[in-house]
């Protein structure tokens, strides 16, 4: 058998899966389909970074690191699984299969649908998606937040911290939550709620200069440097498993505090755990956590 581990998923917690993995002395194959486009800025998050590291570096340097250890890596989509026997059977859209023992899912949940118009050029740099991560490089600006749960109210709480002025745009008559967090919303001075409204177009050239919001059937332009996107939503991308392991009403894949799934031998970690986007560092956490587990168990089936 020509693999010990496949790992599937090349973002952050699928790269520090196969850096332990590989590390451990097991023979490991990385199927990637490349860099989500939806990676956000950190720098704040772990102190002694340098500035100029952004998410896209720090993923590369990591995928350096897997290049100079030396082994196995598929730049191909994954299109079906067979999980159900000892040796699990992985194939990839070109038709390759790949054999292992034991299976870690990376795949993290970035499959949006109904991309705002420009919204994909600004990410990292004016489009964010997580207020507690993202929230301090929007001192002083004037911010656009696009929600209508409790989350997103929280999240514009938070904002309020940082930010000149907030925009929020709710597609709906009403923000629907705690009405404690909803009061506070309308006595905080920097916020400006737009009921029955939602984000058209981010625009900008070099960096994201307005945003066109429909409000009452009438479009209008807000000058904003950030915008957070709470009204459209992720989910895992685990599509290829086709009901092979647990997943919770949620949508987010089902694992133990091993991140075994309900599948012998096939473990889990990172966004698709949450269903939603979470750190990074959080993920690559996960990731390693996972790979430790998963040789544990690769070395149980060879006592």
């Amino acid at each position: 058998m020509a693999n010990d581990f496949i790992i599937v998923g090349g973002g952050p917690s699928g790269c520090a899966a196969a850096l332990f993995a590989a590390r451990a002395k097991r023979k490991v194959a990385l199927i990637q389909k490349g860099i989500t486009p939806l990676m956000r800025s950190f720098q704040w998050l772990l102190p002694g970074l340098p500035q100029e590291l952004g998410p896209f570096e720090w993923l590369s340097h990591m995928r350096s690191q897997i290049a100079n250890i030396g082994f196995e890596i598929v730049d191909e989509e994954v299109t079906q699984a067979a999980l159900g026997a000892s040796v699990k059977q992985i194939t990839t859209a070109s038709g390759k299969m790949l054999e292992a023992p034991v299976i870690i899912l990376a795949t993290g949940c970035y499959d949006r649908h109904g991309f705002i118009e420009g919204e994909s050029t600004f990410v990292g740099h004016g489009v964010f998606y997580n207020a507690w991560q993202d929230g301090p490089l929007c001192e002083g600006e004037t911010v656009v937040v696009e929600g209508k749960n409790e989350e997103a109210m929280r999240e514009v709480l938070y904002l309020s911290r940082f930010a000149k002025k907030i925009h929020f745009v709710i597609p709906a008559l009403k923000p629907e939550g705690n009405e404690k967090i909803i009061h506070a919303l309308h006595n905080n001075s920097k916020i400006e709620i737009l009921p029955s409204a939602s984000i058209k177009k981010i625009s900008g050239e070099e960096k994201l200069e307005s945003v066109s919001v429909l409000v009452a059937g009438e479009e209008k332009t807000i000058p904003a440097k950030c915008v957070f996107l709470y009204a459209r939503t992720s989910k895992p991308q685990y599509e290829f498993l086709k009901g092979t392991i647990e997943i919770s009403e949620e949508g987010a894949v089902m694992v133990d505090d091993r991140f075994m799934t309900s599948v012998p031998g096939v473990f889990a970690c990172g966004d698709m755990l949450a269903g939603v986007p979470q750190l990074q560092f959080v993920s690559a956490a996960q990731g390693l956590v996972a790979a430790m587990h998963a040789d544990r168990h690769f070395s149980t089936l060879n006592l």
